[in-house]
């Protein structure tokens, strides 16, 4: 996530004022949302806490900051999230990380039942990015809001992201260094081949922006 998604995402929310209690689905860690990517946290979380949205993030993998483990499609999972009374899921970059997209937006749609929201994020245009995996899946936004066949749209649009050369910049890295990280992975491609596509893979976006498609979508079926 970006930090102009992540303060887009904010203000949506913020906006619609009644997406308390709202469920993060793949959430990873409180240090990965507060030191790896602080603009999650700072652009996005820390405001809805504020504005008093009670968030609870979920994530396939245990860790600080993860308040429920699990898979969503796993039955006793999904059956604890249905309990809870979600009154938004929130759905930021999951889709093109999973093998069965239909599968969790069925779920994402069961959770949040009628009259609920579902704020769906996924690149439109981006590197490839393994988490476990990427299956490339880069939706327009009217596109995303179509895969949603219970909902209706509230919102589809595009969010432009840093390019390639800005994310460098404001890393505090290199042009120089970034090719011999490139050139590092290249050497362990055969040991570790999904890091050194994405490595290849981001210098097509050196000088274009990454974009992702944003949809708000209600429930308007059981």
């Amino acid at each position: 996530m970006f930090e102009a998604e992540a303060a887009r995402l904010c203000e949506i929310l913020l906006e619609r004022g009644d997406v308390s209690p709202l469920l993060n689905l793949g959430s990873s860690t409180g240090a990965f949302r507060s030191s790896a990517k602080p603009h999650v946290e700072a652009r996005l979380f820390a405001p809805l806490r504020e504005a008093g949205v009670e968030v609870v993030h979920c994530d396939l993998k245990e860790g600080e900051g993860v308040d429920v483990v699990g898979d969503i499609l796993d039955p006793a999972l999904f059956e604890e999230l249905a309990r809870m009374g979600f009154r938004c899921v929130l759905a930021a970059n999951v889709l093109e990380h999973v093998r069965d997209p239909a599968a969790v937006i069925a779920a994402c749609e069961e959770i949040a039942g009628p009259g609920g929201l579902i704020l769906a994020t996924v690149p439109s245009s981006a590197p490839y990015h393994a988490d476990p995996i990427d299956t490339l899946y880069r939706p327009s936004p009217a596109a995303l809001a179509a895969s949603f066949g219970r909902c209706s749209a509230l919102l589809a649009e595009e969010v432009i992201g840093p390019t390639y050369k800005q994310r460098i910049a404001a890393e505090g890295s290199s042009l120089s260094r970034e090719i011999g990280r490139t050139l590092a992975f290249t050497l362990l491609a055969p040991a570790r081949p999904k890091s050194a596509r994405a490595r290849w893979s981001r210098w097509r976006w050196y000088r274009r922006p990454q974009r992702v498609a944003i949809a708000l979508l209600e429930v308007t079926s059981s």
